[in-house]
């Protein structure tokens, strides 16, 4: 049976469920937890999870066992929640990439209607930043230097549709300017250009620059991301700076397979809105890098962040022209 075709399955029997919601709210979960990481062990992804995984385990009364299936940018570990049953053992840790992976790729599912939004978890902000001896200071600045010369200006790309990439993608079409793309195989040797003076700019992660910030290698523009960077607090947002629309967060979102019944939906919610309440929890998730969400919004919402977020990356794709490398 195919993936889709499994799935079919799975969310045709849901029409059987709420029968059964009363037994499932009494026996759930019955078993342990498989947690999907769909990106490399060590990873962000990874450390994200394991900020939580033992206190969800005690709360929930079962282990979360985290198991790590990378590649694809992501759509391996995609496709293995997608043939999972629907019935709340099986969660995945979603970022950007599982949004994104399906698009330029065909994989046979859309990427938001084949899964249930659970729970925010964190983000994290990024900064759009340019060489320590860049004429430019500001954003206006860099901004008016990149209209005046078209395609000149070199930015980092470390991968279609990458966090770096769509950021760019996003912050050209916005911003009204043209950049020439510079590919490398992952963001090392492009910092190293990027300190070198070979390229001019790049939208890269707080922790990732902060350093060279503070040295003067690099200079930091603009924070993206819905909140400024608790690292470099002077460093404004781009809504701050008038571009609320190119702006992008860096999240990291729990979900489950599509169909997943009331009860089990309400009680993996409800241990995460006491897990992510422990002190403990948020200083790991900000030790790691990410802001933690403090005050969860219901799975509805989730969701429709989500469907927001695919809809916005859709059009970007197609607009820009962006392909699969």
């Amino acid at each position: 049976m195919t993936i889709i075709a499994s799935r079919r399955a799975w969310l045709a029997a849901g029409a059987l469920l709420p029968l059964a919601a009363p037994s499932l709210a009494q026996g759930f979960p019955s078993r342990p937890i498989r947690f999907i990481c769909p990106f490399p062990a060590g990873g962000i992804v990874d450390v994200v999870m394991r900020t939580h995984a033992d206190e969800l385990a005690a709360e929930l009364g079962q282990p979360v066992v985290i198991d790590v299936r990378a590649g694809a940018g992501g759509l391996i570990g995609s496709q293995q929640l997608l043939q999972a049953a629907p019935d709340g053992h099986t969660w995945l840790m979603a970022s950007l990439g599982n949004i994104v992976a399906p698009i330029l790729t065909p994989s046979g599912f859309h990427p938001t209607e084949t899964i249930q939004g659970v729970s925010m978890v964190s983000h994290s902000v990024s900064m759009l930043v340019v060489r320590g001896d860049s004429t430019a200071r500001s954003l206006a600045e860099l901004i008016a230097e990149a209209r005046a010369r078209p395609g000149q200006l070199n930015y980092l790309r470390a991968g279609n549709g990458s966090f770096a990439h769509m950021a760019m993608e996003l912050i050209q079409r916005v911003m009204g300017f043209q950049a020439t793309a510079v590919d490398y195989r992952g963001l090392p040797p492009g910092i190293l250009d990027l300190l070198a003076g070979r390229l001019d700019v790049a939208v890269l992660s707080t922790g990732l620059v902060r350093q060279h910030i503070a040295e003067g290698r690099l200079r930091a523009v603009a924070a993206v991301g819905s909140t400024r960077a608790p690292e470099l607090p002077d460093v404004p947002t781009l809504a701050e700076l008038g571009f609320a629309e190119a702006n992008m967060d860096s999240w990291y979102i729990a979900v489950a397979p599509r169909g997943l019944p009331a009860p089990a939906l309400q009680r993996v919610h409800a241990a995460y809105t006491r897990v992510m309440g422990m002190a403990a929890v948020q200083q790991k998730l900000r030790s790691a890098g990410t802001i933690p969400a403090t005050s969860l919004p219901p799975p509805a919402e989730v969701q429709a962040f989500l469907d927001r977020e695919h809809a916005k990356f859709e059009r970007l794709i197609r607009e820009a022209n962006i392909r699969a490398s």
